[in-house]
Parts: structure tokens; C-alpha cells; sequence
């Protein structure tokens, strides 16, 4: 069976939808948790948003091309139509036609299906060799390991019976058991006078290297009862310059050091998240 003809799969058609913001809250909850605890269903949905990617890419060169010259010749040269034979009482103005709203949002949609379509089979192709100028530009870019870190701290943040594998009841059990899994040495920062209790910690995945996670719970304040996050995994980045981004109404403040590299998260209303991570640097 060539891709041509190909029926998606149930879990294609909701990744796909997922890709394109067309689903409620609800089911982009569950898709980000599918993303988070399936390996297949992350590596379909990079291939599908790559494939997104490179059709609206593809479909913006295309629509840059000029019109070639021998099309252009061919009108001018065509010969002229019949003339018809006006009937009496037939006569009426010659107007130019003018798609209706509805006419032009049908047409732009279907250029958009067209081209997204021809993204997907490309993007879908193990070898990607029908587009790598559309793959090389800076337009292009894929999920990293950041977009991992704002899963895992958006499903576990919404379980608040279960946001934590240990609890802070057992410091020692949480520093030898992430200190083994992580190859990070650390300690765990007291952040009281930032407003902000010690719950617990996790160890996951992010770009598949182990990930520790430190939870925290605010205890004062506006935002009272938000949970923020402090990550810390074995370096990455070429560069210790900090770095502060928002992803999903998640913040993310994230700084290295010669020998791991360290992630602060929380909802995006954090004003002080800069503050918050500069105080974690210190006590880490």
C-alpha cells in the first residue's frame, strides 16, 4: 500500500489535530500525557509536525515562484474566442467576476489542505531528501528538550495526589535516589522565604536524559497553592548564559553550569520566577 492511498490511523488524525490547535482543552491534556509516557506516539507526532512544517514552508516558496515566461506567452498569444451572437433584448454590462466570502474561504482551504498534505508525505519519508532547503531553514524547528520539561511539569502539576514520587518527608532518600539517576550532585534549596514548600521530587525523561525534579507549592500570596518546579539534568546548552522563555502559559528560567544544567518552572502568571531562580542558583 503506497502513503497515496494510506488510511490515517485514529491516533494520526489526533495528533494531527493536536498539531494544529484544533482540539479542546480536555483532549490537549490528554495528547500532552499520551506525548509524555508513549515513545511511538512523541515520534509521530515530531514527523507530523515536521511534515506541517515543511508543506507551509514548501507552499510559501511555491507561491513566491514568478509566473514562467512561456505560460505567459501562451495567453498573450491565444487566439481570440468567437464572438457570440447578441440576442435583441439580451444586452447587458460585462462585469469581472468577484468571488463571494464564502467562494474565498473555500479556496484558501483548500490551498491549505493541499499543501499541508504534500507536507505531511514529505516530512513522513525516512530520508527527507524531497525537501532539505526547506528543512535547513531557520524557520524550521523541532521539538527540544524544554518542550519535554513543560510536559512533565503540566501533567504532574495538574495530579495533586500524585505529583510526587517521594515526598519531603525523605531528604535523604530523595538526594541518593536522584543523585544516582541523574549523575548531578545537589542539594535540595530551602526557598521558605520566597514563599514556596518543599513537596517532593520526581525523576523523569527529558530528550532522553535523566531528569531530576524538585516540586515546590506556593504558600503565600495571590497565587497560593501554584506548583513550580526546579530541574536539574547533566549539561546540555554550549553557553551558561540564563535563559528565560514562556511555552504553553508555562515560564521557564534555566541556567548551566560546567556540569549540569538547570530548569525553574511555573505557571506563566510567576512574576518573580526570575527572582525565585536566582535565589535556587545559590542554594542548589
Amino acid at each position: 500500500m503506497t502513503m497515496a492511498n494510506k488510511e490515517p490511523s485514529a491516533m494520526e488524525r489526533r495528533l494531527s489535530a493536536f498539531v494544529d490547535s484544533q482540539v479542546s482543552d480536555t483532549e490537549r491534556q490528554d495528547v500532552e500525557s499520551l506525548l509524555v509516557n508513549d515513545p511511538h506516539a512523541r515520534a509521530l507526532h515530531d514527523d507530523l509536525k515536521r511534515g506541517s512544517q515543511t508543506g507551509r514552508l514548501l507552499l510559501e516558496e511555491m507561491l513566491k515562484e514568478p509566473v514562467p515566461l512561456d505560460l505567459v506567452r501562451s495567453i498573450k498569444n491565444a487566439p481570440l474566442p468567437r464572438k457570440a451572437v447578441r440576442l435583441p433584448g439580451s444586452s447587458r454590462r460585462n462585469r469581472a467576476f468577484r468571488p463571494s466570502g464564502l467562494q474565498a474561504l473555500s479556496a484558501c482551504a483548500l490551498t491549505l489542505l493541499v499543501g499541508g498534505s504534500l507536507g505531511y508525505m514529505i516530512g513522513a519519508r525516512p530520508d527527507g531528501s524531497h525537501a532539505p532547503q526547506a528543512l535547513a531553514s531557520p524557520a524550521f524547528q523541532q521539538r527540544d528538550w524544554l518542550d519535554d520539561i513543560v510536559s512533565h511539569f503540566r501533567l504532574y502539576s495538574r495530579q495533586q495526589n500524585r505529583l510526587v514520587e517521594i515526598g519531603a518527608d525523605k531528604p535523604a532518600d530523595i538526594l541518593e535516589w536522584l543523585t544516582t539517576g541523574t549523575g548531578v550532585g545537589f542539594r535540595i534549596p530551602d526557598l521558605t522565604d520566597s514563599g514556596l514548600a518543599f513537596v517532593g521530587a520526581r525523576l523523569v525523561t527529558a530528550e532522553n536524559t535523566p531528569t531530576g525534579v524538585l516540586f515546590y507549592r506556593r504558600t503565600t500570596g495571590d497565587n497560593e497553592g501554584d506548583i513550580l518546579a526546579l530541574t536539574f539534568s547533566r549539561a546540555r546548552p554550549e553557553t551558561t548564559k540564563p535563559i528565560e522563555d514562556i511555552r504553553l502559559d508555562t515560564s521557564l528560567v534555566s541556567w548551566s553550569t560546567p556540569l549540569a544544567t538547570y530548569v525553574i518552572v511555573a505557571p506563566s502568571s510567576a512574576a518573580d520566577l526570575d527572582e525565585i531562580a536566582a535565589k535556587a542558583a545559590g542554594l542548589i
